[in-house]
């Protein structure tokens, strides 16, 4: 059995692969020491924008009109009780709900100064350059430790042949997981534990080469040693890359993010420097949620 998130990344690829015959020039995604700088070449850490982005399903209006900019080599925390748009909106950077028939998005992405929703932008060009982190840890289950980094880059002329080794090692040093499974990157990925597979997920994500991560929950499903693990890796990775983050878990926001966004029932109620959200919060309904009055 697979999970949705599983079904997700694997649809991704499916989708991406078919596009990428068309779309000229494209390619494909899908205490810790600092994680080396990224390789030459790689882009630089990105700033994402939303000017009136709306998604909706069916009648339903999940994300109503919102306005967010989203800072380069920074950590961005979306939090909010369940329900409440967090997701949706995450999900909308990277064009997730491309695969959705009821889905409809609205307003404008900016990916540095271009629009992801534009047609000079292929889904596959974005997944370059936007990687996603789900919930759950999705490990490719029938693929090795090194299959799953080589995957994508190696179906997509990403990465020559000879470079494959340097690019695992890299990529796994950067999820601070080289050296727990330097001596079996040829075993399944089933074989690791949660948090390592959680941390092989991020380190596959890297392997395409992005400026934006996106993350969904990344360590909602793991021990709370893991959860450090993931936390000090959110930590340094900012150094190079710009993280979005979504979780239920204040205290994590408040510990790893410079910014915070507040959603509640669609909207975006406050956004601003984490300090400030959870020290000083301009909005009422942000210091009563933080506060645990309701959530």
């Amino acid at each position: 059995m697979t999970t949705s998130d599983e079904q997700d990344e694997m649809k991704t690829a499916e989708m991406e692969e078919k596009q990428s015959r068309v779309a000229a020039g494209a390619s494909v995604s899908g205490g810790l020491a600092s994680p080396p700088r990224p390789a030459e070449g790689e882009p630089e850490a990105e700033t994402m924008t939303t000017r009136n982005l709306k998604v909706s399903f069916g009648k339903t209006d999940a994300v109503k009109g919102v306005d967010m900019e989203i800072r380069a080599r920074s950590v961005t925390a979306i939090i909010g009780p369940s329900g409440c748009g967090k997701t949706t909106y995450l999900r909308a950077l990277n064009r997730m709900h491309d695969y959705s028939p009821s889905a409809r998005v609205s307003g404008t992405v900016l990916l540095g100064d271009r629009d992801i929703y534009g047609d000079d932008m292929s889904p596959v060009e974005l997944r370059t350059r936007v990687g996603m982190v789900f919930q759950r840890p999705n490990p490719f289950p029938t693929m090795s430790i090194r299959d799953n980094i080589t995957f994508a880059p190696r179906r997509h002329g990403r990465v020559r042949r000879g470079e494959m080794g340097e690019l695992v090692e890299r990529v796994l040093r950067q999820a601070a997981l080289w050296d727990e499974v330097k001596d079996r990157l040829d075993d399944s990925a089933i074989g690791l534990s949660g948090g390592q597979q959680q941390r092989l997920c991020i380190a596959r994500a890297l392997a395409v080469k992005p400026g934006v991560i996106l993350m969904d929950e990344p360590a909602s499903a793991l021990d709370p040693t893991a959860t450090q693990r993931i936390e000090e890796l959110i930590y340094d990775l900012k150094k190079h890359y710009t993280i979005v983050i979504v979780t239920h878990n204040m205290q994590q926001a408040a510990r790893v993010s410079d910014y915070t966004a507040f959603f509640y029932v669609g909207n975006l109620v406050e956004f601003g420097e984490t300090d400030q959200v959870f020290t000083n919060p301009r909005e009422e309904r942000t210091e009563a949620y933080i506060t645990g009055r309701f959530g």
